[in-house]
């Protein structure tokens, strides 16, 4: 039989990350859940930060594509699709974003390179509402930096969603909460032309 791949560990590691928490997984935990020795996959990942290093950066790319696809024309349907896909993301890698704080404490390489997808977020969302302001569909700023301190919040929100949830006994989040949480934000911008734009949106989603 083949001994397991670097990449079955990986999805073996984050299944555990996400069911118990990374500050409460060992190396030894994950070799039994991918049936290795802890020598086999210290061969792969020298240590738990490599390890977690190496599914950040997995986490980041998919995000990172997902901003760079969004950039491209960010009407109102894409906003929605990625918040949608920003849900499901942050499903997927759902210990990182409920143990952000003691990940980049404990790993300084992974807290520099979540710095830079944060200011590369910012940007995106920004550009987002100026786009949208451009097109009609939000207002103009009504004073200096407007836009830039409501992509701030606006990121805040969709990256610290999941852990309010949770730390508010709900069990189940879910993806149209998210996704109605986030408009929220943006509703204030809306002009006569965004705001049936807006409803036509979810009159098809829920069609």
């Amino acid at each position: 039989m083949a001994k397991p791949t670097k990449q079955y560990i990986l999805d073996k590691a984050l299944i555990l990350f996400n069911e118990k928490g990374f500050v409460n997984c060992r190396l030894q935990h994950i070799a039994d859940t991918a049936f290795v020795s802890v020598g086999h996959l210290a061969y792969h990942f020298a240590n738990k930060e490599t390890l977690l290093l190496a599914l950040y950066k997995r986490c980041k790319k998919k995000q990172e594509l997902l901003l760079a696809e969004f950039r491209v024309l960010p009407l109102f349907e894409d906003i929605d699709y990625l918040l949608r896909n920003m849900f499901r993301l942050q499903q997927q890698y759902l210990f990182f974003y409920l143990d952000t704080l003691e990940v980049v404490r404990a790993f300084p390489e992974i807290a520099k390179e979540h710095q830079q997808l944060l200011r590369y977020q910012r940007q995106q969302i920004q550009f987002m509402i100026e786009f949208n302001a451009s097109r009609g569909s939000f207002i103009q700023p009504l004073y200096p930096h407007q836009f830039a301190e409501l992509a701030h919040i606006f990121c805040l929100t969709m990256d610290n969603w999941l852990g309010y949830q949770v730390v508010n006994g709900s069990l189940r989040p879910d993806e149209g909460d998210y996704c109605r949480d986030l408009w929220t934000i943006l509703r204030g911008l809306f002009t006569d032309m965004g705001m049936p734009e807006y409803r036509q949106l979810f009159a098809k989603e829920n069609g």
